[in-house]
């Protein structure tokens, strides 16, 4: 009875009506070998399978494939079947602007979607954009006022103080200038005195044996400059001030007689410590020395000049014990005082009886090696 009724039972099965899930990418199937049961197995390469598959694309399967259109020409676009994800790589072995890389012929006017603009708004500098590093290049230009450069040559604070300094310290006893390598400012003491007398005399000291001071001494005009002018007799010395070595130049006129210019005057009791340089309008030139009562003429001397009626200059240097006279820059004395030299003083200006000179731009200058020829 129970084999019976189990040849019974197998007699009737059979496969369902249908197999259709609606699934126009599977394949239905049912048969004895699947024991009536329906079989479902998805068709390869199949429009709709939600997988988009080699040989489908957005247009021929857009319900699987998305599009990988970046809207980009610089891109190559197309679809990753194993990673199941666009690929959108740049365009570079032609000139596209657009992919991201700023090439050859490329610049911020033609192509800003690659190319950044390298203007950096500085007049001093050449803007440029170096394709391999791909980054900008702002090249200083020189000269170029406005760089923070003062460019030796071409620029000083006259025509470029937005580079140059103003190196003037308005102090008459330095040199200033400008050091283009330190990009400093130099100012380097010259002087230790100066006096073109235009403000008057303040500095000096008169004293007259025949006429009083402010008559054997007084400012004068000639052609409207200042100049200083002695008479008869007397004396100008700079007042308080001495030193060691320098050098002592000024600017002489002769109108008649001898004068002498006092070179480390220094008063020492009743009498001074001097060297005194003869000049007269009759051609001489002599250096002399005074140690109190003590005079020692003629240590060198030079005839035959001719000063004739205008403007001379009187320069006479020492460094130790060695002199130097020049007048007009024309080196006439030479001297080296090898007993007791006097090694320190003042100025004095000594006019002598029957006897005026113009005197200006007196200078007191530092001396160097260099300033000094030996005998």
């Amino acid at each position: 009875m129970a084999v019976g009724a189990g040849v019974y039972y197998f007699l009737f099965l059979k496969c369902p009506v249908s197999c259709d899930d609606g699934n126009s990418c599977t394949a239905e199937s049912c048969s004895k070998e699947t024991g009536y049961k329906c079989q479902i197995k998805p068709i390869p390469n199949c429009c709709g399978n939600k997988t988009c598959e080699t040989g489908e694309v957005y247009d021929t399967c857009a319900i699987d494939c998305p599009t990988c259109d970046d809207n980009n020409k610089c891109t190559k676009d197309s679809f990753d079947y194993n990673k199941q994800a666009c690929k959108n790589f740049p365009i570079l072995d032609t000139v596209c602007c657009g992919n991201t890389v700023c090439e050859t012929g490329e610049n911020y006017q033609n192509c800003s979607r690659d190319c950044v603009s390298c203007d950096d708004d500085n007049k001093c500098t050449k803007d440029s954009y170096d394709y391999n590093r791909q980054t900008c290049l702002n090249k200083t230009i020189i000269p170029c006022c406005g760089n923070n450069i003062c460019d030796k040559g071409a620029e000083m604070s006259s025509n470029c103080s937005a580079d140059c300094l103003n190196c003037n310290d308005n102090n008459k006893l330095t040199a200033d200038k400008f050091n283009y390598t330190t990009q400093k400012c130099e100012n380097v003491a010259t002087h230790y005195f100066v006096d073109d007398f235009e403000n008057g005399a303040a500095s000096w000291d008169f004293y007259s044996e025949s006429l009083p001071a402010d008559v054997a001494w007084s400012t004068a005009k000639e052609n409207g400059n200042t100049i200083l002018r002695g008479k008869e007799h007397n004396w100008a010395t700079l007042r308080g001030m001495s030193w060691n070595d320098y050098i002592f130049k000024a600017r002489f006129k002769v109108i008649k007689g001898d004068i002498h210019f006092n070179y480390r005057l220094k008063q020492m009791g009743e009498q001074p410590n001097r060297y005194f340089i003869g000049l007269g309008s009759g051609g001489h030139l002599i250096l002399n020395k005074q140690t109190q009562d003590v005079f020692y003429n003629n240590l060198a001397e030079s005839y035959g000049l001719n000063f004739g009626t205008g403007w001379h200059t009187m320069e006479i240097r020492a460094l130790g014990n060695i002199f130097n006279i020049l007048v007009d820059g024309q080196l006439l004395l030479k001297y080296k005082d090898a007993d007791a030299p006097h090694l320190g003083g003042g100025i004095g200006i000594e006019t002598h009886d029957n006897s005026e000179y113009w005197i200006d731009d007196v200078e007191i200058k530092v001396i160097s090696e260099k300033d000094i020829i030996y005998p």
